[in-house]
């Protein structure tokens, strides 16, 4: 187990991020020293099991992180659009009725006006992998596009630039 609160928290096992709620900085000072320790156990755990492994193949993959906005053509205006969640939702459920092989793989972002998107499968060791990168990354844009209200946009942005800015989210 963690410190107290993080099962209440939705945090469990190291991997994906869960869907859960962020602690608060004051929060997360009472836990900080057992978040650096553990994490390193958890690595040197991981190295002393794999470290003899020879011959594995090599299974790889990508993400990429979608931050999701809305535009108010009307007052000329963009913020983050807080439905990241709902969005999420409906694109985990429209990915159970593509065929094995085509799916990708939805799972929640830190933050609620954001979406991560892998591929359903990871690629194999093989050049020819390579050729389904962009294919899968332009497949995933394109569900996720067809997800949003038709006043949000995907853009490729590393950050939001008005995060902070007055009224920045929708809703506030």
């Amino acid at each position: 187990g963690g410190p107290p609160g993080w099962g209440a928290r939705g945090i469990e096992d190291m991997g994906f991020l869960l869907d859960a709620t962020p602690l608060e900085w004051d929060e997360s000072l009472e836990v900080i020293r057992y978040v650096r320790e553990h994490g390193i156990a958890q690595f040197i755990h991981l190295y002393n099991r794999i470290k003899d492994i020879e011959g594995d193949r090599l299974l790889w993959g990508d993400e990429v992180e979608y931050a999701i906005f809305k535009l108010d053509a009307e007052r000329g205006t963009v913020k983050l659009s807080l439905r990241g969640a709902e969005i999420l939702a409906g694109l985990q459920e429209g990915e159970r009725s593509v065929p094995v092989g085509q799916q990708c793989n939805w799972v929640p972002e830190w933050g609620s006006w954001m979406v991560e998107g892998t591929p359903g499968m990871p690629y194999s060791g093989y050049a020819t992998d390579l050729l389904l990168v962009e294919k899968n990354m332009r497949t995933r844009r394109a569900r996720l596009l067809a997800a949003l209200a038709e006043d949000e946009i995907c853009p490729t942005l590393p950050c939001f630039p008005l995060m902070g800015v007055g009224t920045f989210t929708d809703p506030p």
